[in-house]
């Protein structure tokens, strides 16, 4: 066991998958080995990462939360000003779902150069099912107005206990989006929300990074500006303009945009890392997926480090915000091969050969070509 994980005291969070691995045990961030996703249309919570900007002693459990007692406010440019939500009225209310990918956005940092901060490899992402009572519809509910004026909808997490001096987590969305899409989410791959994973109720708006679906929801905020705050506005953010690889970099509101979209990736999962294979015919599987703005057109796979492409068979999923599953068969003669993978979607993006052009000083949103080794005997 890992010194991460004796700092846990216990040992180990009851129902997580022993293979996890831990980044960071205080706050806890755990990485998937990215073999564990294969095979899996929907990622088991018991396979999914975690990752904490702040943990509550309360979270650290895969047992849900109650939902009676909990409250989500709403507040600002709206008519009322103020409404309160308890959140166990949302349980008569008409419900949704969504499959979706759920990805860290400093998922791939490690494949940067010179980036400090959690060492994330590829391992950060899982396909989920969440979910819940879609916002527009609750608003209609408690007859709310949105006033014209309003431009990003701030949610407030759970604040940590009084006295502790860490700055509060909350995120800024576009209020478009939000009206469009955003749902709170009761349930995670159909049961209640684990603490672990934001329960009882978290913010989910499918298409962007993880840091946005904000875990254990109390407060939702209509404002003509976005949050200053620390993690939304100096943290979680990436330069609009390329800069060169090591540059220093002050975040500003005018120079830099948060990680809101996820990037388009796709993942070779089985063969796994390092997995030695009979020579022969080979089959090759993974996933893909981007942002849900357009659909995916085709998943390219490389077996000679780029210099030729085959096209892989996909398939598409049901909901667009959902990873695409894809194969391909091929004949290989005993050598290591080095395999890449490659999306493009219906608006032209395809991940470039080269992630590192996307460098920046938070390590966010790596989206270069998927590379993995194999030896075939």
């Amino acid at each position: 066991m890992s010194d991460a994980k004796k700092d846990r005291g216990s040992g180990w969070i009851e129902g997580i998958d022993p293979r996890l691995e831990v980044l960071s045990a205080a706050p806890l961030v755990l990485q998937t080995p990215v073999e564990l996703l294969a095979g899996q249309r929907i990622t088991d919570k018991s396979a999914l990462f975690v990752r904490n900007c702040q943990d509550l002693d309360t979270a650290l459990t895969l047992d849900p939360v109650p939902l009676d007692g909990w409250e989500i406010e709403l507040v600002g440019l709206i008519g009322p000003q103020r409404v309160v939500i308890r959140a166990e009225a949302l349980r008569g209310m008409e419900q949704i779902d969504c499959e979706m990918v759920l990805q860290c956005s400093g998922n791939g940092r490690s494949e940067y150069a010179g980036i400090p901060g959690t060492p994330w490899g590829l391992g950060g992402v899982g396909n989920v099912r969440f979910g819940g009572v879609q916002l527009s519809a609750i608003l209609g509910h408690y007859h709310v107005e949105v006033d014209a004026r309003v431009r990003y909808v701030t949610a407030e997490g759970q604040h940590l206990p009084a006295g502790v001096e860490r700055p509060d987590f909350e995120h800024s969305l576009p209020v478009a989006d939000v009206l469009d899409r955003s749902f709170i989410a009761l349930t995670l791959n159909g049961e209640p929300i684990p603490a672990l994973h934001g329960g009882p109720v978290r913010l989910v708006t499918p298409g962007f990074f993880g840091t946005m679906q904000v875990k254990w929801l109390t407060r939702l905020r209509f404002e003509t500006a976005e949050s200053a705050s620390f993690y939304h506005a100096t943290e979680y953010r990436v330069p609009f303009a390329r800069i060169e690889p090591g540059s220093e970099f002050r975040f500003t509101m005018e120079n830099s945009r948060p990680t809101w979209a996820l990037r388009l990736m796709s993942y070779i999962l089985d063969p796994g890392p390092g997995a030695s294979v009979q020579s022969g015919a080979v089959a090759i599987s993974g996933v893909a997926y981007n942002d849900g703005s357009a659909r995916l057109e085709t998943v390219l796979v490389s077996l000679d480090q780029g210099r030729t492409w085959r096209s892989a068979e996909f398939e598409t999923p049901e909901s667009p915000y959902a990873w695409y599953p894809w194969k391909l068969q091929a004949q290989l003669e005993p050598g290591v091969y080095e395999i890449w993978s490659r999306a493009v979607d219906a608006l032209g993006r395809s991940q470039p050969l080269d992630g590192s052009i996307y460098w920046n000083p938070n390590g966010y949103e790596w989206t270069g070509v998927f590379k993995t080794e194999l030896a075939v005997i």
